[in-house]
Parts: C-alpha cells; structure tokens; sequence
C-alpha cells in the first residue's frame, strides 16, 4: 500500500492533497495532530500499514498488526462541529466505503465502531483542540479498520474482511474511505449521516451494558436523537441520554 497506489483510485480533492504513507507508526493520531501543530491544512491524511501504540476511546490499546488500514485526517472545521457528530460521520463513512468496495453489509455500534459479522471490524477516534472560544481549532480522526488479520488477543469479539470471506485492495479501500468522507464532510448533511446511523445500528432494540465513568448498567437502547444522542431505557422504566459514555452489546 503506497502513496502512488492510494492516489490512482482517489477522487477527493481536499482530502489526501497531503499525505504521508508509512510502513509503520505509533500512531497515525499522533502523527497528524503533529502534523497540524505545525500549521498543516485541512485535508491532511497520515496512513499506516501498521501501528505500535494504536488507541481507541477511554486510551485504551487499539491493537494494529499489519493486515489493515489504518489512517487519520485533519480537520479544521468552521464553529458547530462537535468530535461526536464528526466520528458518527465517518462511521456513516467508513460503513460505505467498506460497501463500496466489498459489497459487505456493515453495521455501526454507536458510535464508534463498525460490525460484521456479529464482531468488531473498524473503530474511529476522534480528537478536538479546542480554541480560546471553545470551537474546534482542528480534529483529528483516525479509523482502523481490519482487513486481513485479526489479532488473536481479540479474535472472540473482532473479525477482519478477510475472515468473513472478503477479497480486499486496501489502497482501494484506502481512496474509498476517504472520498466517501469527503462527500458527507463537503455537504455537511447531519440529517443523512444520523438516518444511516439509524438503519445500520446494531444496538437500537437490544440490550447493551453502559459504561460512564466507574458506572455500569444494563439497559435497552431504544432510539437515537436528532442530536445523535442514544437513548436508553433502565429495567426500572427510566429512560436515559447518553452524551458519550460507551455501550457493549450482551451477546
């Protein structure tokens, strides 16, 4: 997967202008936000082959063997955007691109992960730097999806595109994902990407344990909000927002 081989199947005209490849990194968040630091533009893509100190949400270790795409974008956003509206995009995204290139049918765990399968194929984190005002200065969001391997430390709960019988070219699901994100971002359609998020959730009607803080409760999620908030109902009947937090399913 090479610079080259990425750039003859793109068609996003900001995203990927600038764009490092590299065999392996620590991490691909890292190295953007590093990269934005030092004045890079919107549009900035760092893609890996492999990651050492891949991470997911609440810094937990996201494992990134060779076998995958791994890559993370610079956003400089105009005020309004939130990181939770920006990861439910490229969720939306990422579910599409893999489509796209597969045929796959893909489902999203609000809000950060993609299923296949009944497991884990792809997860998203997304970083704000705030400004003095509290708008979003820049983001970074990086999405590492499974495409040949699955590590065995996680094999009983994650799976790759390859396991489920998938054909894949990842420099061409590398150009797809970022010219899918470059369509949703470009128009800025909120409504689409939270209808998608609807039909492809894999949590609306199940019972999921919630994570917020040291808390932890069993719970029905029974809707997702205009504000892309999900709704959860308690075996007491109260019904719950969550804001963030995270939810597993109990499979």
């Amino acid at each position: 997967m090479t610079e080259q081989r990425i750039r003859a199947h793109l068609h996003a005209a900001v995203f990927g202008r600038e764009m490092t490849v590299l065999p392996v990194t620590g991490s691909t968040n890292d190295r953007c936000r590093q990269l934005a630091a030092q004045g890079a533009p919107e549009g900035t893509v760092v893609v890996a082959a492999a990651q050492t100190a891949g991470r997911g949400r609440r810094g937990r270790l996201f494992l990134s063997p060779e076998g995958g795409v791994y890559l993370s974008m610079l956003l400089r956003p105009q005020p309004g955007w939130d990181p939770g509206q920006i990861t439910a995009m490229a969720a939306v995204a990422a579910a599409r691109a893999v489509e796209s290139v597969c045929h796959a049918k893909v489902g999203i765990k609000w809000v950060n992960d993609l299923y296949l399968g009944g497991k884990k194929l792809c997860g998203i984190l997304t970083e704000g730097v705030p400004d003095a005002h509290g708008h979003l200065l820049y983001a970074v969001v990086g999405i590492g999806i499974n495409v040949d391997t699955v590590p065995p430390e996680v094999a009983a709960i994650a799976t790759s595109l390859t396991a489920e019988g998938y054909t894949v070219d990842r420099a061409v699901l590398t150009a797809a994902l970022l010219d899918e994100w470059e369509r949703l971002y470009t128009t800025g359609d909120t409504r689409e990407v939270l209808e998608e998020s609807r039909r492809r959730s894999v949590v609306l009607g199940r019972t999921v344990t919630v994570t917020r803080g040291d808390e932890r409760f069993s719970a029905r999620a029974i809707r997702i909000n205009d504000q892309g908030h999900l709704l959860v109902e308690t075996a007491a009947g109260e019904t719950v927002t969550l804001f963030s937090g995270e939810v597993s399913l109990q499979l």
